[in-house]
């Protein structure tokens, strides 16, 4: 039996209007054979019953159902554990890649032997009108120094997976990376943290091989910048305590991350009094970081633009609450 090329892992809730058109993208790359790998998250639409029919049409599509909603990083996972391919990829279930985008990066990856290929994206309209380059490289390149600082500092993006193409010995290793809580913004910078922190070899590509679908519905999922301050607190306290056996200067890295991150201007505060509903999951962020790298705390503090306030100094601020001191 022939060994499948790649894997491309798409983690679907609630996509009954906009997956098909993303998996006949799958369908039509030029790279072959492709396994095609839907994970189901329990959605409460059609979506399951499209998964199975097309899986029934497709012999290279695995369909797979989460018996209850588990959120899209441990859906994720689930598919990953269930892929067979040398080569594991992603697509989001309303999103295109383009027919020739894994053909081009397995053997771009091949020919450099990296263990992370990386693509350029557009950013599009629904019908697929390109608005404007959402990561474009300006020559193809070759990494095999710095790659976790480098990643740490934006240089390969901003953390997304479905643009990049990972050698199975890189990323399996993540496959039962599992969080303390739900999370759901920057739980593919995450991942993305442990194969960057393990890679040799990093290829980046200046080919625009992928379609994000820009829809407004999506820009606004984190709902406001309390809320997205507050994803993006909780996420830092994930990762430093999954990566904290990894030591200071991998944390260090971490951590300047989440500062500069914490630096954009959707995150900037015109009051930290906004960020009171969300104490008791500030606190348990807090508790966590303080357990595992309390120096992260001053680490993430930024000088924010004139009238706007750091979500740093708020989380340490509350860390001397809790600890009855200064730290």
């Amino acid at each position: 039996m022939t060994q499948v090329a790649a894997s491309i892992i798409v983690p679907v809730f609630n996509g009954e209007q906009t997956l098909e058109r993303s998996v006949n993208s799958l369908l039509d790359q030029t790279l072959k054979p492709l396994e095609i790998v839907l994970v189901n998250d329990a959605s409460s639409d059609g979506t399951g019953d499209l998964i199975d029919r097309l899986a029934g049409k497709h012999p290279q599509i695995m369909a797979i159902h989460n018996d209850r909603n588990q959120g899209v990083h441990e859906t994720r996972l689930n598919g990953l554990r269930a892929a067979t391919a040398p080569w594991i990829g992603f697509l989001d279930a309303d999103d295109i890649a383009r027919p020739g985008m894994f053909e081009k990066m397995q053997a771009a990856g091949e020919q450099q032997q990296a263990d992370i290929v990386v693509c350029g994206a557009y950013r599009v309209t629904g019908d697929r009108k390109v608005i404007s380059p959402k990561l474009r490289f300006r020559h193809n390149a070759t990494v095999t120094s710095d790659i976790l600082q480098r990643f740490c500092q934006f240089r390969f993006g901003t953390g997304m997976l479905w643009n990049k193409l990972f050698r199975r010995e890189v990323i399996m290793p993540y496959a039962e990376l599992h969080f303390p809580w739900r999370q759901n913004i920057n739980e593919d910078l995450i991942l993305n943290i442990g194969c960057f922190k393990d890679a040799g070899t990093v290829h980046l590509m200046k080919d625009m091989l992928y379609e994000y679908v820009f829809r407004e519905s999506s820009v606004s999922s984190s709902g406001s910048v309390e809320k997205a301050c507050l994803q993006t607190l909780r996420a830092y306290a994930i990762a430093v305590s999954l990566f904290r056996h990894c030591g200071d200067e991998v944390l260090a890295e971490i951590t300047n991350m989440y500062r500069q991150q914490l630096s954009w201007p959707p995150y900037q505060l015109a009051d930290t009094r906004s960020m009171s509903s969300y104490g008791p999951e500030i606190t348990e962020a807090v508790e966590l970081i303080l357990r595992c790298y309390p120096a992260g705390l001053g680490g993430l503090i930024t000088t924010p633009p004139r009238g706007t306030m750091s979500l740093g100094r708020v989380a340490r601020a509350l860390s001397r609450r809790i600890l009855g001191e200064a730290v």
